[in-house]
């Protein structure tokens, strides 16, 4: 008979404290007491079970992820109300829910392959296709039965699906705005209590059934469905949470903690009536994008282990099975958006307004000088009758353009790849 990992960890579930011998008497008697011993070994390894005392002493319990799905395994789960102490206890670039190993990793993964380009130009480049996949991916993991194509059809033309709710249309619409409200912005926006009031009020907008909702913390109680949590339900108290919340995550150095403490808390508080969820979701990518990391598109994101690792941060304050789905989900993210487009974002005013001027200066400085010569280039423009405004323009184009000839380009300018030996660049 196999020895299965699942029996052994309902048995420790069922079992909070098991002795070795217990566990091996009680599950598989019929296996070697070394195999078991091995497999307990193994899941502890695995951070799935924790012990505690030694030798003959030594007991198992769940750990982790494990203690979550235990948890929530139960048919009656205990009332669980809003801890302090659990944010309290977090104190940044000290305290730290992802490991060093994990923080250093999805850094490295999250790193894309970037063609030279001027600084904070990756969130406008992977803008297109980041609406329409973190519109998608945040909008279902609500219930939206909007598919991938419909999304890219409303998105970019406008088209509603036919037979959908209005009401999904416009929650896609409003993750549109909110996406690009930050890729705009982006170096303005901070995790600031303005800027997630922002992110709030564009994610809600009309979807909420009093306008005065959208950007304003919430002023009442509030249930969380198939929960036993309850959150706060003082409007002063959840303020105050709200500064300590926006504090702590600002003052966080590494953009990958930084999201996934947003991603934790922001739900945790419940500091809105209602899209949460959704704000903590675009929030935990501002510390991404702005660091020009491959955002979190949560695509790839396992729905189920989303909602049952919140659910333990809600009735357990523990954040295993989150972290396992974040992890995840962010190295398929970061992989999906390792290349980036290689087109130009804003074609350069030379290219067209000027374009007989600029290939008949880079054959001149081809054939005849055998080099970019930034002096004759001006007196060429000054003869074309360029605007002194535009000359500066029109030449460093040109310079680009020549320094960036080989034998694959040079047909653009009538060039043959032998006309290119000789050149001094």
């Amino acid at each position: 008979m196999a020895l299965a990992d699942k029996d052994l960890l309902d048995y420790v579930a069922a079992n909070p404290g098991a002795r070795r011998d217990d566990i091996h008497r009680n599950v598989a008697p019929e296996v070697n007491g070394v195999t078991v011993w091995r497999r307990l070994k193994a899941l502890v390894e695995d951070h799935k079970l924790q012990v505690s005392g030694r030798g003959p002493s030594t007991r198992y319990s769940l750990a982790g992820a494990a203690v979550v799905r235990a948890h929530l395994a139960t048919p009656y789960r205990k009332l669980a109300l809003y801890n302090k102490a659990f944010l309290d206890a977090y104190v940044p670039n000290k305290s730290s829910y992802l490991s060093a190993s994990e923080r250093g990793d999805l850094n490295r993964i999250g790193k894309p392959s970037l063609p030279q380009m001027p600084a904070g130009t990756y969130a406008r480049r992977i803008l297109e296709k980041l609406l329409v996949d973190l519109s998608w991916a945040s909008s279902r993991m609500e219930g939206n039965t909007y598919s991938l194509l419909d999304t890219e059809r409303l998105i970019r033309f406008g088209e509603e699906a036919a037979g959908k709710d209005r009401k999904e249309a416009i929650m896609i619409l409003n993750h549109k705005e909110a996406i690009q409200h930050l890729a705009r912005n982006l170096p303005a926006i901070g995790i600031t209590r303005r800027d997630l009031l922002d992110i709030h009020a564009l994610l809600s907008d009309g979807l909420l059934v009093n306008p005065a909702m959208a950007g304003r913390l919430r002023e009442t109680g509030v249930e969380i469905t198939h929960s036993s949590y309850r959150p706060l339900d003082d409007k002063f108290e959840i303020e105050e949470e709200f500064r300590i919340l926006i504090e702590k995550a600002a003052a966080i150095a590494d953009p990958v903690e930084q999201s996934f403490f947003l991603l934790v808390h922001v739900p945790y508080l419940q500091a809105f009536d209602d899209v949460n969820k959704r704000t903590s979701r675009i929030a935990a990518n501002v510390p991404l994008l702005k660091a020009e990391l491959a955002p979190m598109s949560f695509v790839a994101m396992n729905d189920r282990d989303y909602i049952d690792g919140l659910l333990g941060v809600y009735e357990l304050n523990n954040i295993a099975l989150f972290k396992e789905a974040y992890v995840a989900a962010y190295r398929a993210s970061a992989e999906n958006y390792r290349v980036v487009r290689a087109e130009v974002e804003n074609p350069d005013k030379a290219a067209l307004a000027y374009r007989g001027f600029v290939k008949q200066a880079v054959r001149r400085a081809v054939l005849e000088w055998k080099a970019f010569d930034p002096a004759r280039v001006i007196e060429l423009a000054r003869a074309a009758g360029i605007p002194e405004d535009d000359i500066p323009g029109a030449v460093a184009y040109t310079g680009r353009e020549f320094a960036g000839l080989h034998e694959g380009n040079c047909i653009r300018y009538r060039l043959r790849p032998e006309d290119l030996q000789g050149l001094v660049r």
